[in-house]
């Protein structure tokens, strides 16, 4: 099953720390991937994105981009409007509505997660860690993770 996630929010916000950790976690499994992070032009408070691609079935993903994402996980609307033309009626949405919530992308991911079931926890814990390395950070990330909104 190939699966197109395309995530975007405002620089700083956690998009790229998201993407990271689900290409991670398709490694993890073996999984066929691609991260493709993307920016705005601008210097501070730009969008931020990116594309991942996960073939679950591990057939070669040749090309990054996507046409109709199968997810869109959303940090910020305002670039979100910009992007909602290529969802389609299958297209799924992952928002938390509260834009004021403390490490709102790792709340995001434990979301996405939890409703799209693909990745367990062990192997999402085990990517936070490959992705923060040390172990008083990723100790602190897993707390996030764990912890309901």
């Amino acid at each position: 099953m190939l699966k197109e996630i395309f995530i975007i929010g405002i620089g700083g916000e956690g998009a790229q720390t998201i993407g990271e950790i689900l290409s991670i976690s398709a490694c993890i499994k073996n999984f066929a991937t691609s991260f493709y992070p993307f920016y705005g032009s601008q210097m501070r408070g730009g969008e931020s994105g990116c594309i991942i691609k996960i073939d679950t079935e591990g057939n070669d993903i040749t090309n990054p981009t996507i046409n109709i994402p199968d997810d869109f996980l959303i940090l910020n609307d305002a670039f979100f409007d910009k992007y909602k033309k290529f969802a389609s009626d299958t297209s799924k949405y992952y928002q938390i509505d509260n834009s004021n919530i403390k490490n709102k992308n790792i709340k995001l991911l434990k979301k996405y997660i939890d409703e799209s079931k693909l990745f367990d926890e062990e192997t999402i814990i085990n990517a936070i860690k490959e992705k923060f390395k040390k172990e008083e950070t990723y100790n602190k990330v897993i707390e996030v993770y764990k912890n309901e909104l």
